[in-house]
């Protein structure tokens, strides 16, 4: 006779709930199928219905916000230096200065000058002599009282006379001075304009051939440049005569009005970033000098698509999404951007518009493919082994 205790009794009993409570195996789900770059999944799949699309649209008008800095207009400023050596003895104007046009900012006294000066005053004299000298040759050759070759030397120095009074001349206009030798050269400025810049002090030796920053800078402040730091991918977006709106700091509540006039042909080989500039008026003076701005520009370009962001993956150094081509069939296509933001990626070929792009399980059906080309791979090492 089997004596069984109660222990016994508690543990079949257990063991009999747990058989019969026991849930059935689950059916395994059916694989998609793969072909190429294509992968199909069956009718009514879960996996396909969670798979999430957006359509590609026409190119959606962005707007791309680039560092610029405020610069004094080059064709409305003028940097002024002087042409002859010397001393600055006396400085007329401070920064901050409005001048007229040929003002005198400063004058110098230059020993250079004193000597252009004194070479034009002694080749106007030698010019009246050699003159007086050929009439008076003249008269005596129609007597016979000179040699012919005594009237034609007189006439050759009449030639170099002229010639050289005629050079200290016009090297003394080209300084805007006069013959009289006074040393005394002004600095002046050839625009009307405000003094930005003074780089002299009383006393200051110059010399034209030395480095260094011009004696004055004259620029009228209603004119200014505003140079934009573009990146490479912003290169289609960026034309001649594009507007540009403006923001700085200073004006959180205004915006600044300016048009692109000029673009670089090359980049800055370590910023990899191209100078584009743009004009604007400022006509109320907000905007200074070597001010930091944020240069808004919105472009829409013609024959292009923008893709959703989130659909296009890196594979392989290669830009990829998965276009829905048929319900549950989906299949890999590689893009080349032009253009991108955090929202979209613009392209000009390569997708249809309204096309259906993955934007969540893009990189699910990627290890789909991965999976496939690997299982294939190893399926036919045996087959490899036997032929060798």
């Amino acid at each position: 006779m089997i004596k069984i205790n109660c222990s016994t009794t508690l543990f079949i009993a257990a063991t009999l709930l747990a058989a019969c409570s026991k849930a059935p195996a689950p059916v395994p789900a059916e694989e998609p199928t793969i072909s190429g770059n294509t992968i199909r999944f069956p009718a009514n799949s879960s996996t396909a219905q969670r798979l999430l699309t957006a359509p590609v649209v026409s190119a959606q008008e962005s707007v791309l916000s680039l560092p610029a800095r405020i610069v004094w207009d080059e064709d409305h400023t003028s940097r002024i230096t002087s042409p002859v050596a010397g001393r600055i003895d006396n400085i007329l104007v401070q920064t901050g200065t409005r001048v007229k046009t040929n003002q005198p900012l400063a004058y110098l006294n230059s020993s250079e000058l004193g000597s252009a000066q004194s070479d034009s005053t002694r080749a106007q004299a030698e010019l009246a002599q050699a003159e007086r000298n050929l009439a008076r040759t003249k008269d005596l050759y129609a007597i016979s009282g000179v040699a012919g070759k005594d009237l034609e030397q007189a006439q050759l120095d009449l030639v170099r006379a002229r010639t050289e009074a005629k050079r200290t001349a016009l090297r003394l206009k080209s300084l805007g001075v006069d013959s009289t030798v006074d040393q005394r050269f002004a600095l002046r400025s050839p625009i009307a304009g405000v003094v930005v810049e003074r780089n002299t002090n009383p006393g200051m030796e110059w010399r034209p051939d030395q480095p260094g920053a011009p004696l004055f800078v004259v620029s009228d402040p209603t004119y200014l440049w505003c140079m934009i730091d573009a990146p490479e991918r912003a290169l289609s977006m960026l034309h001649s005569g594009m507007n540009v709106t403006l923001r700085a700091s200073a004006w959180p509540q205004e915006t600044f009005k300016a048009q692109i006039d000029d673009i670089e042909d090359a980049l800055d080989p370590i910023s990899r970033t191209m100078k584009v500039r743009a004009k604007l008026r400022n006509p109320e003076r907000h905007l200074k000098g070597e001010m930091y701005v944020t240069a808004e520009l919105t472009s829409q370009a013609h024959g292009v698509l923008d893709v959703p962001a989130k659909a296009v993956f890196l594979n392989n150094e290669k830009q990829q999404v998965f276009v829905k081509t048929a319900e549950g069939q989906y299949t890999s296509k590689t893009i080349a951007p032009v253009a991108s933001n955090e929202k979209w990626v613009s392209i000009e070929n390569g997708l249809n518009k309204g096309d259906e792009v993955v934007v969540d399980g893009a990189l699910y059906l990627q290890k789909l493919l991965e999976d496939a080309v690997s299982q294939q791979s190893t399926n036919t090492l045996p087959q490899d082994a036997s032929a060798k």
